[in-house]
């Protein structure tokens, strides 16, 4: 899982899965699951040592009140906003970062992903006007496929190592929290613009990537019992699952 965009995916699977508990307490007769084979999933990893518990819990303090007192007001605002006007926002920085699914598709020995990723970027900077469009999708039927340096480091059969929380970007471990990192080398922004505006831009591309999913956040708040918890052993299992499908 890509970690720039992982709070938005956590907070969607943390929702479906919060709605399997609930329809877990249900009655047999009242569950819409009933003869559908399926059962819900209740996340539980009591076992795991949690080495880095301390800091972690400290830094989830402090997304929780960034989160609930300044991203997702802002978010809210952010989503009155045209649509058309959001997706050319997020098509124009997905454009401008292709090196980095370019250069981790190479590294991962994925030579025409990597080439879809050059052909996208190509069209969509010149046809696409600096990429705001994606006729290479819509035209050309070459989707974006998401990767990054976690992918790759998960390929080379680097151990996530410990769980971690980020400022901002919320659950991690240190192998995908390390990946960050290296993407951001990647990523033009940081030597287009000069510090400050880089951070900034680049910030924004952070937040309209988070706004769609702010709102379940608080939903969540409200019925964890331990968020913090919750949110852990979502990101535990995902790591496992991925693992069962390499």
């Amino acid at each position: 899982m890509h970690t720039r965009t992982l709070v938005p995916n956590i907070l969607i699977l943390a929702m479906i899965l919060l709605v399997s508990v609930r329809l877990s307490a249900q009655t047999v007769e009242d569950s819409i699951l009933v003869d559908t084979g399926i059962e819900p999933n209740v996340v539980s990893n009591d076992d795991y040592r949690d080495p880095l518990i301390r800091f972690n819990r400290a830094m989830f303090a402090f997304n929780d009140v960034s989160y609930r007192y300044v991203l997702i007001p802002a978010a809210r605002t952010y989503l009155h906003a045209p649509a058309p006007l959001r997706i050319g926002v997020s098509n124009f920085f997905n454009n401008i970062k292709t090196p980095i699914p370019l250069v981790n598709h190479l590294l991962q020995l994925q030579p025409r992903e990597a080439g879809v990723d050059f052909v996208r970027f190509v069209v969509n900077s010149t046809v696409g006007i600096a990429g705001l469009f994606d006729p290479a999708d819509a035209w050309m039927h070459l989707e974006r496929e998401e990767t990054g340096m976690s992918e790759t480091l998960i390929q080379y059969g680097t151990n996530y190592g410990a769980y971690l929380v980020l400022p901002l970007v919320g659950p991690s471990n240190l192998r995908d929290g390390s990946a960050l990192v290296v993407d951001s080398f990647l990523n033009p922004l940081a030597y287009i613009l000069d510090n400050p505006e880089s951070i900034v831009v680049r910030g924004f591309d952070n937040f309209q990537e988070f706004a769609p999913s702010a709102a379940v956040y608080l939903e969540l708040r409200e019925e964890s019992e331990d968020l913090y918890i919750f949110m852990r052993n979502l990101h535990l299992q995902g790591i496992r699952r991925d693992a069962q499908y390499k």
